[in-house]
This record gives C-alpha cells, sequence and structure tokens, in this order.
C-alpha cells in the first residue's frame, strides 16, 4: 500500500472532535473518521482520511481494538471493514504503520441494538448457520449467511470468525461451462485448504493463517461446516476438529490440529450463557448424508437417532438450563433438494429404480427427518426457553411455487436463485429468506421489535440471481 498523502472532508457528529481539535490522549497525525457511529454488528465501511504519511504505509486499523479488515486507499481516503463490538459506546481507532501509529480516542461509537434485543448472541451448529455457499467459505458468504443476517437485523455483535481468502473458496460461475457443467477440479481443495494453514518457514500447521483476524477476542458464531451432533456437543475430530479451531481455537499446537478442541461448541455457548442462542441446522449432518450422493438414496449412511438423541438431549438439556432463550430449526424434508430429483431421473432412466422402488427410499429418508423432528420437539418441551423453529413451511411454499423476488421467480432448482452452486447450501437471497424466518420466531417469542431482512435489497446484490447468470450466457438457467 502507498504511504496516503490525501485530506478528505467528512461529516462529523458533534461528540467526536474533528481534526482541528484533538481528545485528551490521541496519538500521532490527525485524521477524521467516517461514519462515525456504526452497529454493533459491525462489516460496515469506515473512511480514514488524513495527512497520514508520517505513519508509512499503514497495515493495520484496528477499531475497539479489533482488526479491521480489507484496508485499502479507495477514492482518496483509507477504507476499512469493522468488525463489530460486543458492548455499545466510544471505541479507539488506532492506524498503525510502518513508521509510526495514529489513535483517535472514542472517534467511533457503537450503536446499542435495535429494538428491545437484549446484548448477548450466539449461534452454533454446522454450515448453514457457519454461512457456507458453493462448497466454500469466505468473509462475503459468512457475512451474508442466516446467522450473519439474523444478527445484522438485530445490530448485535456475532464476533464472526472470518475464514482468510483461499482457505475454502466457494464455487463461481467462472467454476462452470456456458452450459453449467462444473469444470474439472473446480471447488474446494483439501491440499489447498492444508498450504494456507502451513507456515512455509517451519512446515508446521499454523491455522492462525486459515482467518483474516486470528486475534478476535470473542467468537459468537460457532458454527463448523459438517459437525454432526456429537461433534456439536463433544468437539469435531479429523477434518472437522482442524476447521473448529480455525474457528474458535486458531492458537492450538500443531500437533493437536486434527484432535478434538479442549472446548466443543457446547462447552463454549454455555460459558457464554448469552441472553439468545439459535442453530439453523443442528440437526443436519446426521441427516443429509443420505441425500447428497450422486449415484443414490443412501440411507445407512444416516446417523441412527438412537445414536445421536442422547447427544441432542444433552445440548437442549445444557442448554435449556441457562438463563436465556434458544431457537432451534427442525430439518425440512430432504426431498426439497434438487440431486434428489437428479438422482431419480437418472436411476430410473438407467433402470436401476422404479419410481416406486425409489419414491419408497425418499419416504424413508423423510420419515427419519420426521423422527429427529419430533425427538427435537420433545426435548424443547422440557425447557420454557427452548424454542422450535418449523421452517417446512418456507420450504413447501418455495418448492410449490418459488418466490417472485425483484421482479423474477426464484426457484429451489439447480442455478434457480435461492441455492447456491452447490445445490445443498443457499444463496445470498436463499440466506435472507431463511434470516426472517427465524427472526419472525425470535420476534414472537421475545417481543423485541426487531426489522426484517430486505430480500429485495439483498437480491439487487446477489451475483447468484438467475437474471445476472442468464446475461453472462449460461444455458441451463430456469
Amino acid at each position: 500500500m502507498k504511504p496516503l498523502r490525501t485530506l478528505v472532508t467528512v461529516w462529523l457528529t458533534a461528540t467526536v472532535m474533528s481534526v482541528a481539535g484533538c481528545a485528551p490522549g490521541d496519538e500521532g497525525p490527525p485524521f477524521e473518521v467516517s461514519p462515525t457511529h456504526g452497529s454493533l454488528f459491525g462489516h460496515e465501511d469506515v473512511s480514514l482520511a488524513g495527512d497520514l504519511s508520517a505513519l508509512g504505509d499503514v497495515t493495520e486499523v484496528r477499531i475497539a481494538g479489533a482488526r479491521a479488515y480489507r484496508v485499502e486507499v479507495r477514492e482518496g481516503a483509507l477504507h476499512a471493514i469493522t468488525q463489530g463490538a460486543p458492548t455499545p459506546g466510544r471505541a479507539d481507532v488506532e492506524l498503525i504503520g510502518t513508521r509510526g501509529r495514529a489513535v483517535r480516542r472514542g472517534a467511533f461509537t457503537f450503536d446499542p441494538p435495535r429494538g428491545r434485543a437484549p446484548l448477548v448472541w450466539a449461534a452454533f451448529g454446522a454450515s448453514l448457520t457457519q454461512g457456507t455457499g458453493g462448497l466454500g467459505i469466505d468473509a462475503h458468504t459468512q457475512t451474508h449467511g442466516v446467522a450473519a443476517l439474523v444478527a445484522r437485523a438485530a445490530g448485535v455483535y456475532l464476533g464472526l470468525p472470518l475464514f482468510a481468502d483461499g482457505l475454502a473458496t466457494p464455487l463461481q460461475p467462472t467454476d462452470f461451462s456456458i452450459d453449467c457443467v462444473r469444470r474439472p477440479g473446480a471447488g474446494l481443495d483439501a491440499s489447498r485448504l492444508v498450504q494456507m494453514v502451513t507456515d512455509p518457514a517451519t512446515g508446521d500447521f499454523d491455522l492462525r493463517r486459515g482467518r483474516i483476524d486470528p486475534t478476535l477476542a470473542e467468537v459468537r458464531d460457532l458454527a463448523v461446516g459438517g459437525s454432526k451432533l456429537e461433534m456439536q456437543a463433544t468437539g469435531g475430530q479429523g477434518v472437522i476438529a482442524l476447521l473448529e479451531h480455525v474457528t474458535s481455537s486458531p492458537d492450538v499446537a500443531p500437533e493437536d490440529v486434527f484432535s478434538p478442541p479442549r472446548r466443543s461448541q457446547l462447552d463454549r455457548l454455555e460459558a457464554l450463557d448469552a441472553d439468545v442462542m439459535f442453530s439453523t441446522d443442528l440437526l443436519a449432518n446426521d441427516l443429509d448424508p443420505a441425500a447428497i450422493e450422486l449415484d443414490d438414496v443412501h440411507l445407512d449412511r444416516n446417523t441412527p437417532l438412537a445414536d445421536a438423541q442422547p447427544f441432542l438431549d444433552e445440548i437442549v438439556d445444557r442448554l435449556g438450563r441457562l438463563r436465556g432463550h434458544l431457537f432451534v430449526a427442525t430439518m425440512f424434508p430432504l426431498d426439497f433438494l434438487p440431486n434428489l430429483a437428479t438422482v431419480r431421473a437418472r436411476r430410473i432412466a438407467d433402470g436401476s429404480d422404479t419410481d416406486a422402488s425409489f419414491d419408497a427410499k425418499v419416504a424413508t429418508l423423510n420419515a427419519q427427518v420426521d423422527a429427529y423432528n419430533a425427538a427435537l420437539i420433545a426435548a424443547a418441551a422440557r425447557h420454557p426457553r427452548v424454542h422450535v423453529v418449523d421452517v417446512r413451511p418456507l420450504v413447501d411454499s418455495l418448492r410449490t411455487d418459488g418466490i417472485v423476488v425483484g421482479g423474477e421467480r426464484l426457484r429451489v432448482a439447480r442455478w434457480g436463485g435461492l441455492l447456491s452452486l452447490d445445490d445443498l447450501h443457499f444463496s445470498d437471497t436463499g440466506y435472507a429468506l431463511y434470516a426472517n424466518v427465524f427472526l419472525d420466531a425470535i420476534d414472537g417469542a421475545l417481543g423485541l421489535g426487531l426489522p426484517r431482512v430486505d430480500v429485495e435489497a439483498v437480491h439487487a446484490d446477489d451475483a447468484l440471481a438467475p437474471s445476472k447468470l442468464r446475461a453472462l450466457g449460461y444455458t441451463c438457467v430456469p
């Protein structure tokens, strides 16, 4: 980054000193901050303008002690994205350069939560709650995932453990040919992941390399893609353990990266004792292995309910005894996923199944889903502050009629605008619809007066909107 020598004028609130007068304790050359306040959730652009040449190249920006990201010079000013803060109030802004530092005391104010929302929120579970899209995860998918959208609407801190660029890059339209066939080698690359978290100087694992800010003080979105109920209660193993360490404990010793963390998602939630806890996919990975393969429905790959229920009960009972409210989604019917329709057509065409035999397997799969949901409802009934969020009405409406957003009909189909390019996780727009189901449930139970996600606004910027994909020339878009 080149040293900044520009000075721009920006609006400041009456509560913040301008460059003409410094607050007590300020250090280094003066600079202006715009805007001067923002949400506890964070992830908002802030410009920092002044003659900062004395600092040399500005390499780091910290607001309320958290490292801002995407630091760049743009339109005559230094810009950075905030990571939010756990508590409202005035915060210091610090610029760190190659030749010095500058600090403005109390130059940015974090607003209280919106409506009557309490302060401390936490999310847990698996890939939907983590913010996965297109078989990958990055800062965009995390900040546009369902948990982030719920927290953004409430104006509360969620401490997103943003994954470093390139660690698990989501599928993009350019990973597909014009007829929507995935190019060889596109998608999650395990060797690339290992390379990213390996220190080239020592050859040892260093999971701090997997996070944009490994120093973030308190992660509150604890979800880990691929984790089953047992792992959420006791800690991940193998690759899931590695991802869990990247999420919550990146300082782990190299020899322990594939071992379960000392504290599981459940342990961390219990210690945090949040006002509101939520999971959008608690049951997913015990149930969806049967539905995601390309050759058949593999019912034997799902976790038998008898094996999973002790962990389900432990999670609900331990969290149900806390002072906060817990919101947990049911699992949606898995024939919602377009992969099952594709597998069905292929197997009937090649004679591997008849209509009746394939539909019987799907019926058995959905019966497993119903049994898990019944077990969740029964466990929740033991605790007045545990709330089950029924997602089936949304799923049924979307797969029957789709939905019109931004003047175009979106569908649950390959490249139909509601799912990401892996046909499993949601698009930005799909996550927005899902977030509003949770906001409805939370508001209905607690009466917080929260706003809803503006689905039209999300869709306008969604790169997977069918109209945008058609404009790029892709021929499979429904």
